[in-house]
């Protein structure tokens, strides 16, 4: 299930999705000494703004096969609505990638592959997260604009109508995070069932009926850890940050930066895909 795993993540990321703080760029060091640092309160209107230098993805289910690598700029994060237990988080983003897909259609195969550019596309999404612990509730995303398409057996690329959208049910939250956070802190993500249901709007244009999918599949459970607070330095500045990584493997590595109150940085390299990412911009205070 790791392919569906690291798909999930890779959505998430995209749709939504990963984290950051503002005052403006000036490159000095940000510093906090504390022991243990609790869950952030985020307000309204407070924002992250992401560099996503890279992500892959090479997902299969059942006939359907897609294979994309890109890059996300400015995906940006922005609190907009605190009124009840959860954070409301809108996200957007300048889409770069190119991609492979063969959607089963009828008794046949339609392979496509093609281009999306920034200038012509947008991501759009939101991220509900518990104020309790920052874990993830729900999230939803979507990339609308137009790509350069190929349809085989057609030889040359043409601009079409795109959209993707994806939206997940989880069984139970996302627990990115344990607070507070500590030297020597461990903790394990629990078993999650999440249902994703994604949908490709009328195939680039052409054939007016969606492709939609649906998939379910358990989160594969990790044990996490927090070894050491050190120095990161990332568009935005330099942070002293907690590193959280997977205990087995070196899947999953990220900081957190207590002043920042989110990621500054995150490097996740699964089997079927992955994503590098770095906070540029920051509101936080």
């Amino acid at each position: 299930m790791k392919k569906n795993l690291i798909v999930g993540l890779l959505i998430f990321m995209l749709a939504i999705p990963s984290f950051i703080t503002s005052a403006e760029h000036t490159g000095t060091v940000k510093s906090t000494i504390n022991l243990d640092d609790d869950v952030p309160i985020w307000n309204v209107g407070d924002s992250w703004t992401f560099a996503i230098s890279e992500f892959s993805v090479d997902y299969t289910y059942e006939d359907l096969n897609i294979v994309m690598n890109g890059k996300i700029d400015d995906f940006k994060w922005t609190v907009s609505d605190t009124s009840g237990s959860s954070y409301i988080v809108d996200v957007s983003g300048k889409v770069t990638a190119s991609f492979e897909a063969a959607f089963p259609l009828g008794g046949n195969v339609l392979n496509v592959n093609g281009d999306i550019k920034p200038t012509l596309n947008k991501i759009t999404g939101t991220i509900v997260f518990t104020k309790s612990n920052l874990e993830i509730e729900d999230f939803n995303a979507a990339i609308k604009g137009i790509a350069n398409v190929q349809i085989h057996p057609i030889p040359i690329k043409l601009p079409l109508p795109i959209k993707i959208s994806a939206n997940a049910d989880l069984s139970t939250v996302f627990p990115l995070f344990s607070f507070p956070l500590h030297v020597l802190k461990f903790w394990s993500m629990p078993d999650i069932d999440i249902a994703m249901h994604t949908s490709f709007g009328g195939i680039f244009g052409l054939i007016k009926i969606p492709i939609t999918f649906n998939t379910h599949y358990s989160w594969t459970p990790f044990a996490f850890s927090i070894l050491v607070k050190e120095s990161v330095t990332v568009p935005a500045g330099t942070y002293d940050a907690w590193r959280i990584q997977s205990i087995i493997g070196d899947y999953f590595e990220y900081y957190y930066a207590p002043v920042v109150g989110n990621l500054v940085k995150i490097d996740v390299n699964m089997p079927r895909g992955g994503i590098q990412g770095e906070l540029i911009d920051t509101n936080y205070s």
